[in-house]
């Protein structure tokens, strides 16, 4: 498959902002989640309208909320990227190495679960 520019730069970014790991969780649901705060959300170019437009292009299902998180002492308003549980085969089609943090998470969900 041929990438189109705008596809290989996307896959680009999307893989560098895995690796950075900063403001990533997976939810006790699975789903995995990339916040940045209001003011962070545009000065480096990994805010989240910049990641939606990579996110849109790759075609990764997403929803973007708005949410309050604690960071250190003080809680910051900003927007969480979200991508389903069931939608992470899309992202890792285009980042095959974050198969391996899905499923240490996955792991861990089911040591939750009492059998």
């Amino acid at each position: 498959m041929a990438l189109t520019p705008e596809q290989r730069t996307a896959q680009r970014k999307i893989v560098g902002t895995l690796n950075l790991k900063s403001h990533m969780w997976f939810e006790p649901t699975g789903e995995f989640c990339i916040w940045r705060d209001e003011r962070a959300s545009t000065d480096w170019g990994a805010g989240i309208p910049e990641l939606s437009k990579h996110f849109d292009a790759l075609e990764v299902p997403y929803v973007v909320r708005m949410e309050v998180v604690n960071t250190g002492k003080r809680r910051k308003a900003g927007f969480t990227l979200v991508v389903q549980r069931n939608d992470l085969p899309a992202l890792t089609r285009w980042v095959p190495s974050f198969q391996k943090q899905i499923d240490n998470v996955q792991a861990e969900l089911n040591k939750s679960i009492p059998n």
